[in-house]
Formats: C-alpha cells, sequence, structure tokens
C-alpha cells in the first residue's frame, strides 16, 4: 500500500487478492464478467480475477472550473472549489481551467454562444467607457456577448470566448498572429510604438521611430477587423510612401531634420493609418516622433556632405577669424596711437605744470632769502643803530660833563670808540659840541671799557 497516493498511472490484473483504497484515493474496478465499479477509499476490496486501476484526481479552486466530458456525449463545467475523479468507465477527458479574471471595467471578452445562453454578466447593446458596441448584445439571438470586468468568467456549457490574433510589428516589420489574447482592453491612450521605413522621392532610405496614442471607438468593429493591426500597418505604410514622395533627400543631407520630424508628427500626415483605424474600430489621437534613423547609403551621403560643409565652415571661419584679427590690429594699433599722442600731450602739460610751480616755486624762494636778507639787513641795521645810539649817548654824556672830545677822540679808546660809531652820527655830535667849557669846570673824564 504504502503512503504514496495512486493515481491514473497505476493498474494491475489481480488473480486473486486483494487492495486497499487509501482515504483521498479512488479506484475503478472490473471483476471477472467486466462488470465495473468505482471505489472510493478508505475501502479494502477483495478480487477473484478481476483488473484495478487508480483514478487520477482533479481539483479545481475557487478561480477555476473543471470541464468534463462524460462518455454519454453530455459536458460539464463544474466551478471550484471543487474535486473529481477521473474514470475512464465514465469520462471521455476531465481537466481543469483557470477563470477569465477581468480586473476592471476597461477589459472586457467577447463570448460566442453555441447554444442557450448561460446567466451570465452581458452588457445589453450601448457603450462601455465610451466604446460603441454595436451588433454585441445579450439577447438569446446573438451568437456572441461581451461580457466587462470588473468580474471572474467561467464559461458555460456551450459557451466558447473568442481569441484575438493580431499581428506584431518589430523593428520595420510586422509579423502575423504574433499578439494571441483573450482578454480586450478598451482603456483610453493605448500606445503604439513602431519603425516606420520612408523612401525618399530619389530612392533614399531612413527610418521614423513613431509612437501613437489611440483608443478604440467601436467594439464591434474591432471584432469584426479580425486583424486591425495589419490594416491599420497597411494604411501606415501607403501614408509612409506618399510622404516619402514628397520629400528629396536633400532636404535630409542638410540638416533639415526637424522640418521633416514637424510633418511626421501631425496626423494629417497619415490619412490612410487614420481610415484604417476608424474601419476597425479605434480612433487615432495623436503621434510623436522619437527619432529619426538614415540609411547606411544617406548616412554615408549626410556624412560627406556635412563634412564638406564642416570644411567650408572652417575655412570662412578662418578667413573671418583672420579679418577680424587684422581689424583689432588695426584697432589696437590706432588706440595704441591715440593713447601716445595722448600720452605726449599730458606730459607736455604736466611738464609745463611742473615748469610752472617749479618757477613759483623758485620765485617764492627768492622772495623769501629776499624777505630774509631784508630782515637780516633790518636787524642788522637796527642793532647798528642802537649800537650807535648807545656810543652817541655815551659821547654825549662825556661831553656834558666837559670832557674834550678831540683829545679823547684822538685817543687809543676814542678811536676804537669811533670805529662802531658812524661818522656821520660823530659829525653830528661834533657840531653838537658848539665851544669847548673851561677846564676846570669840566668833569673829570672817566674812561668807559669799549
Amino acid at each position: 500500500m504504502g503512503i504514496t497516493f495512486r493515481s491514473g498511472g497505476y493498474e494491475r490484473r489481480v488473480r486473486f487478492g486483494g487492495r486497499t483504497i487509501k482515504d483521498g484515493e479512488a479506484a475503478a474496478i472490473w471483476d471477472v464478467r467486466g462488470r465495473h465499479r468505482q471505489v472510493v477509499g478508505p475501502s479494502r476490496q477483495w478480487m477473484y480475477s478481476s483488473t484495478i486501476r487508480f483514478l487520477t484526481r482533479h481539483k479545481a479552486e475557487s478561480h477555476q472550473y473543471i470541464a468534463i466530458r462524460h462518455r454519454s456525449g453530455v459536458v460539464e463545467h463544474t466551478r471550484g472549489p471543487a474535486s473529481i475523479y477521473e474514470n475512464p468507465a465514465l469520462h471521455d477527458s476531465v481537466a481543469v481551467h483557470d477563470g477569465i479574471q477581468l480586473a476592471s471595467n476597461s477589459e472586457c471578452i467577447i463570448v460566442y454562444c453555441d447554444s442557450a445562453p448561460a446567466a451570465e454578466p452581458a452588457a445589453a447593446g450601448g457603450k462601455i467607457d465610451g466604446i460603441t458596441l454595436g451588433e454585441i448584445t445579450a439577447s438569446e439571438q446573438a451568437p456572441k456577448r461581451c461580457i466587462k470586468g470588473p468580474t471572474l468568467f467561467m464559461p458555460a456549457v456551450g459557451e466558447r470566448v473568442h481569441e484575438f490574433e493580431w499581428s506584431g510589428t518589430k523593428d520595420t516589420t510586422i509579423a502575423a498572429k504574433q499578439n494571441v489574447f483573450k482578454v480586450l482592453h478598451t482603456d483610453s491612450n493605448r500606445l503604439w510604438k513602431l519603425q516606420l521605413p520612408v523612401t525618399t522621392n530619389d530612392s533614399m532610405e531612413f527610418t521614423v521611430t513613431l509612437v501613437f496614442t489611440y483608443h478604440m471607438a467601436s467594439l464591434d468593429k474591432c471584432t469584426l477587423s479580425m486583424d486591425p493591426i495589419q490594416k491599420m500597418y497597411s494604411g501606415l505604410m501607403a501614408d509612409s510612401q506618399a510622404f516619402g514622395n514628397s520629400v528629396p533627400s536633400e532636404q535630409l543631407r542638410a540638416g533639415q531634420q526637424e522640418a521633416v520630424i514637424s510633418r511626421l508628427a501631425s496626423l494629417r500626415t497619415f490619412p490612410f493609418l487614420c481610415a484604417a483605424a476608424e474601419a476597425c474600430g479605434f480612433c487615432i489621437d495623436s503621434v510623436q516622433v522619437l527619432g529619426l534613423k538614415y540609411s547606411a547609403k544617406l548616412q554615408k551621403q549626410s556624412d560627406s556632405e556635412q563634412q564638406l560643409a564642416a570644411t567650408l565652415r572652417a575655412e570662412l571661419a578662418e578667413k573671418t577669424q583672420r579679418r577680424e584679427l587684422h581689424e583689432l590690429e588695426l584697432e589696437d594699433r590706432r588706440k595704441r596711437i591715440e593713447q601716445e599722442a595722448e600720452l605726449e600731450q599730458r606730459q607736455v602739460e604736466v611738464t609745463a605744470r611742473l615748469e610752472e610751480e617749479s618757477h613759483a616755486m623758485k620765485m617764492a624762494a627768492v622772495e623769501r632769502r629776499l624777505a630774509l636778507q631784508r630782515f637780516e639787513a633790518e636787524d642788522t641795521l637796527a642793532i647798528a643803530q642802537k649800537k650807535d645810539e648807545a656810543v652817541l649817548s655815551f659821547l654825549r654824556s662825556l661831553k656834558s660833563e666837559g670832557v674834550d672830545m678831540t683829545q679823547f677822540l684822538c685817543s687809543e679808546t676814542g678811536m676804537r670808540v669811533c670805529s662802531s660809531t658812524s661818522a656821520v652820527r660823530l659829525m653830528g655830535v661834533g657840531k653838537q659840541g658848539g665851544g669847548a667849557r673851561d677846564s676846570d669846570s669840566a668833569p673829570r673824564a672817566v674812561a668807559y671799557p669799549v
């Protein structure tokens, strides 16, 4: 028996004996007469010339369902949580499938009803988030219906979920059936990024990376179009050819990519794409250009022309620079001459002003010397006058004392006194003496040292 749970891979022929069917196991037993019985453990079964086959257990959780095809032709879908043992005597097949989770109201699925429709929530015409449903209704006569989220959809017997098989773009090519899905997203602002090849009117090629923003306008048209991406890509290629016929490669080689990009960034450049999208139930909102890439041949020509243009610009810039440098040198020379002339003029003015100041200073110095000399002369004269006055006063006093002035002046002392006195003043003193006094009345001469 063991602890391992046995399943459909375990099949034995028992001549005589027993088998224990554990709890959690089930087995189908055919006796010697070919009669069948199913036993669900725990059980102990005794057999004689019988065949026993353990059954595979299938389990469905809450988000799953079990699809059972009975040998009688009846098909049954059992929602989880549930479990069943697959018995080859009763079932053709038993399979567990996941339900389809619709997370938001912008997600929906298309369900085809091959038999009577099940009681599932359906969109009865009108719109889902602004999307026209058209012929997709929930009436009993309708072959299909739309289920929108949020919900967990489990198909009933006779229901089949539509599987979309859309093409996918990679680089500049498109491949069929690259996107296979069942849940259709109807939210706005969907993005479609691709690389669009463009051929100019002179057979040069370049590639543009575009991002289209679009939204779904009609769910019915989208379902009927089968592969809207292929149809829109065909329209886009027609727009690419029409646009390339109006673009010369000289415009790209001349570095006028901005003009080309500005035209590609307008929806007016893509009329076939917009028409194809409308026919498929979509509406193109905007287009954005992410980049522009040249082909190898166009890039080589562009590089060659740009190199030539760069060389010419460099030569022109060099000549312009030399001319500007020459003009600057002339301007510097002119300014230097003007500055030198101005400097010489200022130097002459400063020299003249310095000479004037020097002359004024010399004149002032001369005047000061003259004033000093006058002051010294006046001072010397004053001192001499004071000495003369003192001598004259002394002589007058001698005369008033009756001293014989002639004798005194003829003496050595008198001569020394007279040598320091001007002759004019002495002559004046002699005239003022008049006549000689009597010798007896004259006072006695007193000797004054000089």
